[in-house]
């Protein structure tokens, strides 16, 4: 009998980590006409502490044939949380890529199974990752994997809670458009979206 293999590569961009300002809203249409489908990624992370008024909505919805022809029913909807954030910043000692250990001014506001990212003062954001809290202790957050960033004292990166991370399997054989829309809100700072995928191309029979 004959084994089936599937041909994935490796991780690529769908949405580039950008900053949405609120009252704004970011569209991105991907094709994937020729694969079996994929792992998309989608990632949105605060800024500030402030709660949003009404959230991030996230859509994921098939086009005709990428034209922005909408079509019924979206593969995806959720959204963001909207509850104040807390922030603090790295400090102490570095943190370094490879080890789990984020250290932070204060652990106030963050409890295991948060999810938070960390990202440069000025957000930019070129050291941006995600992570989830395992625990929390002294002036230590512990996330669940390690950091593949380093993160130094000198930089002050921020550490922001509240974030959200979905993964979510899109059937391929069509083409999408990713909606992150900020636009009903009053209230809130800009947030960081990103939106990474892992397709399924081919099998190979052996």
């Amino acid at each position: 009998m004959a084994t089936l293999t599937p041909t994935t590569p490796t991780v690529s961009t769908i949405v580039t980590a950008a900053n949405l300002a609120r009252g704004s809203v970011s569209r991105t249409t991907f094709d994937w006409r020729t694969k079996f489908g994929g792992w998309l990624m989608i990632r949105i992370g605060r800024q500030g502490t402030t709660a949003l008024t009404n959230g991030v909505v996230v859509l994921v919805r098939p086009t005709h044939n990428n034209d922005a022809t909408i079509q019924p029913g979206p593969v995806f909807e959720s959204l963001s949380h909207t509850a104040a954030a807390s922030s603090t910043t790295i400090s102490g000692s570095d943190s370094n890529s490879g080890q789990a250990a984020v250290n932070v001014a204060s652990i106030t506001g963050f409890a295991a199974g948060d999810y938070f990212c960390i990202v440069d003062a000025s957000f930019t954001p070129s050291r941006l990752e995600w992570c989830r809290v395992s625990k929390t202790s002294g002036s230590v957050v512990t996330a669940d994997s390690n950091l593949k960033n380093s993160h130094t004292t000198g930089q002050a990166d921020k550490v922001i809670n509240k974030s959200d991370c979905w993964t979510v399997w899109v059937p391929g054989s069509a083409t999408y458009e990713i909606i992150f829309d900020y636009g009903d809100d009053a209230a809130g700072e800009s947030v960081t979206i990103e939106a990474l995928a892992e397709t399924l191309d081919s099998y190979t029979s052996a």
